[in-house]
C-alpha cells in the first residue's frame, strides 16, 4: 500500500519537475538535432542509468533516516516544500538553452549519464526531497522501487518528447515554444504549498 497523498504530491511533482527542461533535455535535444533520434534515446538511456545510481543512494541512507525517527520526517517535508517553492520561482525566471556536444553512441551514453548525476536538480530531489514523499507505514523498499520506476519512465518519455520537439522544430522552423516555464511555475508552486502545509501539521509540537 501506499500514501494516497503522499503518492499524489510525489507525481504530481515528478510529472512537472521532468517537465521543466534541465541538461538532460538539452543535451538529448542537440543530440537528436545533430545525430538524430537514435543519438537522443542512447542519451536517454545514459540518464536512465544515472537516476537509477541516484535513486540507489537515496534508498541506501533512506532506511536508517526512517529508522531513527520518524519525527524527522515532517521537516523533510516542509524543506522538500521549501525547494519545491524555489524552483517554481526558478521556472518562472528561467530559460533553457540548448548545448551542442556529440559524437559515437559510447559517447552519447555517458553523456547523459553524467548529465544526470551531476546535475544539482536531481542531486536534490533524490537526497533531500525524495524522502519526504515515503510514509514510514509502509513498506520503504516497496515505496522507493515504486517511485524510483515512476520517475525513471517519466523523466525518460520527458526527455525524448523534448528531444522530438526540438528535432521537429529544426526540420520545420516554424518552432514557437510553449511558455512550459511559467505553466510548470504554477504547479510547482501549488504542490510546494501543500507540501509545507502537510509537514507543518505534523509537527511533534502541533496539537
Amino acid at each position: 500500500m501506499l500514501d494516497p497523498v503522499l503518492f499524489t504530491a510525489f507525481l504530481t511533482t515528478t510529472v512537472l519537475i521532468v517537465a521543466t527542461p534541465g541538461p538532460s533535455c538539452a543535451f538529448a535535444a542537440a543530440q537528436a538535432v545533430r545525430h538524430g533520434t537514435r543519438a537522443a534515446l542512447v542519451t536517454v538511456a545514459g540518464d536512465a542509468l544515472g537516476s537509477a545510481l541516484h535513486i540507489g543512494i537515496a534508498v541506501a541512507g533512506l532506511a536508517t533516516l526512517t529508522r531513527l525517527s520518524d519525527m524527522i520526517l515532517p521537516f523533510l517535508q516542509i524543506a522538500g516544500g521549501l525547494f519545491i517553492l524555489w524552483m517554481a520561482v526558478q521556472s518562472f525566471r528561467s530559460t533553457a538553452v540548448p548545448s551542442n556536444t556529440a559524437h559515437s553512441t559510447r559517447v552519447s551514453f555517458w553523456a547523459g549519464f553524467f548529465a544526470c548525476v551531476t546535475n544539482p536538480k536531481a542531486i536534490v530531489f533524490f537526497v533531500a526531497l525524495f524522502p519526504s514523499f515515503i510514509s514510514p507505514a509502509h513498506s520503504i523498499l516497496v515505496q522507493s522501487l515504486l517511485y524510483g520506476a515512476i520517475f525513471i519512465l517519466l523523466d525518460a518519455l520527458s526527455i525524448v518528447a523534448y528531444a522530438l520537439l526540438a528535432l521537429h522544430a529544426v526540420r520545420r522552423t516554424t518552432g514557437r515554444w510553449l511558455n512550459v516555464n511559467m505553466l510548470s511555475g504554477l504547479g510547482l508552486a501549488g504542490v510546494g504549498l501543500v507540501m509545507v502545509v502537510k509537514g507543518y501539521r505534523a509537527l511533534p509540537s502541533q496539537t
